[in-house]
């Protein structure tokens, strides 16, 4: 319950923080929450993913850990298109970028559109 108001939270923020500064061109937002090993090790696996990332609609990244619990992330990214952004979440690729990232839990993705 906790970890479902967080991941809103900063959804709400990022969606805020994004039309504020012009972003609100992309279709909406993908948040991802899961728990890694080691930060340090994981986070220069995530930044080398951009390309990836990328071509899957998925731009201004955004990384969150848990107050407390540097191993504990959300990542918040713009999406353009929620159809490849799904692909991107199922593929052998990501799940093995996930494994050499030392990602210890099955990830909780949340894909979200701009409210009227």
């Amino acid at each position: 319950m906790l970890r479902t108001l967080m991941v809103a939270l900063i959804a709400a923020f990022a969606l805020t923080t994004a039309g504020a500064m012009g972003a609100a061109n992309a279709a909406g937002m993908m948040v991802v929450h899961h728990k890694v090993a080691d930060y340090a090790k994981w986070r220069p696996v995530f930044d080398g993913d951009k390309a990836n990332q990328e071509a899957a609609g998925l731009t201004n990244p955004h990384v969150y850990q848990a107050a407390g619990h540097p191993n504990d992330i959300t990542i918040t990214f713009d999406m353009a298109d929620i159809t490849k952004a799904k692909a991107f979440t199922t593929s052998k690729a990501l799940k093995a970028t996930m494994g050499k990232a030392g990602v210890t839990s099955k990830p909780s993705i949340s894909f979200l559109n701009p409210a009227p």
